[in-house]
């Protein structure tokens, strides 16, 4: 199946290729592909770009350990999410029409008239997104060698470079149109999959029926999670998310604000099924008497036993369209943060600079894919594990710009360091058992931290001056 292989990246090449003639040399056109993305381009790729490899490997696998209620965590959560779209991302997209912002930290920076504010973000932005993105190669060149044989490092670097070919070439339309392929790629795949595996299995009841004998408990609702840690994930899901830099990109490359708002209303019945299907997958298998030791092989081997074999290709190559679709904006969006929010674009010319900062990062994630798969890092295991904790802490800060005047600058700075501290702490082991998640903690520390100080700093603002107006 290498052709196969070989025929998806080249099809990805020549969409980059054509979305090059069409992004023109303005930075605009590179960076936000001229803010013209409609509806459906806009759906596609909002939802392409938050389906990584977990949609297909991980939910399958998680419902194979616990039951039904991963269903219930990651698709109410994750449904939820538009909320925090609409309250952010609308505000966004205006102010990046009107004041021509093309990243987070740029918005923060010019609303709060900050550079070192809008620095930290930019920051923290970068260090905990570059490990999803060595991730995602990692795994890519996994999937590769699972459907052609070939080395799995080789893959890695392979699809690495493809990614930075068609990213730097046509910039976000790139980005966007290559996402609509990879987006109707999994979702058809995951699709087939769930319907395939059921057929096989007898049917959707007699499958449930079959895992509900050997594991009932798997259909209880308090079988997984407490109330406490439900309302964890549904709140780091609501306010994490938006703040990845590959998704608050996405909200100023809308047409108008009719594009943000259906993407927004659609996006929770996408979630709702598609969801469903790894989920079900993972608890049917429970039915069939496999002896499955890793849980991420829950649905590569479900589909290898119950479907022909054309299926199983289609869904390693949306597994690897998953991947890809999220690598290739998490690149992009590190690139353009990299270059617009210094001094790099100004001093060298910014579509420039950016095909430049892309190749830069693409050579240090084909480092670190070397590096992976001859040791272990443990830096990059604790960047990873806590990605979500790390930027739901910006979350109060961007709310606050956006709605609340009286947000403080030094006040927004101090609550991110300390939120961002308990996410340090956390990963050492040090922080105390609340039934919560570690992330809600930061997150309710930086929102409370920056609600103090900035009332705090406003009242020495005014009142903490002499007469004659001196300090």
């Amino acid at each position: 199946m290498l052709v196969l292989v070989i025929a998806y990246l080249v099809a990805l090449l020549v969409l980059g290729l054509l979305a090059e003639r069409r992004s023109g040399k303005d930075s605009e056109g590179y960076f936000l592909a001229g803010r013209s993305f409609r509806p459906l381009m806009l759906f596609f790729t909002m939802a392409a770009t938050n389906f990584s490899a977990f949609f297909f490997l991980g939910f399958s696998g998680y419902a194979y350990k616990y039951g039904f209620g991963e269903y219930g965590v990651m698709a109410l959560g994750t449904a939820l999410m538009p909320i925090m779209f609409y309250v952010i991302g609308r505000r966004a997209w205006r102010l990046g029409k009107e004041k021509g912002y093309a990243t987070a930290p740029e918005l923060i920076g010019g609303e709060t008239r900050s550079r070192t504010l809008r620095l930290l973000v930019m920051t923290i932005m970068i260090i905990f997104t570059l490990p999803y993105l060595a991730v995602q190669a990692v795994g890519a060149g996994m999937i590769i060698n699972a459907l052609s044989g070939t080395d799995a490092l080789l893959g890695a670097i392979v699809v690495t470079v493809v990614i930075g070919v068609y990213v730097s070439l046509g910039g976000m339309r790139s980005s966007g149109w290559t996402d609509v392929l990879q987006g109707i790629l999994m979702f058809s795949a995951m699709v087939m999959a769930g319907l395939f595996v059921a057929n096989a299995l007898g049917g959707f009841s007699a499958a449930g029926e079959s895992a509900y004998s050997a594991y009932p408990e798997f259909f209880k609702r308090d079988r997984m999670f407490s109330v406490s840690v439900w309302f964890s994930f549904i709140v780091l899901w609501i306010f994490a998310d938006p703040m990845f830099p590959q998704l608050f990109s996405r909200f100023y490359t809308a047409k108008d604000e009719k594009s943000l708002k259906l993407t927004m209303i659609l996006y929770p019945f996408l979630i709702s099924f598609l969801f469903l299907i790894p989920v079900l997958v993972g608890v049917w298998a429970r039915g069939t008497g496999l002896a499955i030791e890793d849980s991420n092989q829950v649905m590569i081997i479900m589909v290898q036993n119950y479907t022909p074999r054309w299926v199983f290709y289609l869904v390693m190559l949306g597994a690897l369209s998953a991947l890809m679709s999220t690598a290739d904006s998490q690149l992009f969006s590190i690139s353009t943060m990299a270059v617009r929010d210094t001094s790099l674009g100004k001093r060298f010319g910014e579509v420039r600079t950016g095909m430049l900062m892309t190749w830069t990062i693409v050579a240090g994630i084909v480092l670190y894919t070397v590096y992976f798969f001859h040791n272990k890092s443990e830096i990059m295991t604790f960047l990873l594990r806590n990605s979500f904790s790390g930027l739901a802490v910006l979350a109060p800060v961007f709310l606050g710009t956006l709605y609340w005047k009286k947000m403080g600058r030094r006040s927004a700075v101090i609550s991110i360091i300390l939120g961002e501290f308990y996410v340090l702490l956390s990963w050492k082991g040090m922080t105390p058992e609340t039934g919560f998640l570690d992330g809600v903690v930061a997150l309710f520390i930086s929102a409370v931290s920056l609600l103090i100080l900035s009332y705090i700093e406003d009242f020495i603002g005014k009142h903490g001056r002499t007469p004659d107006g001196s300090p």
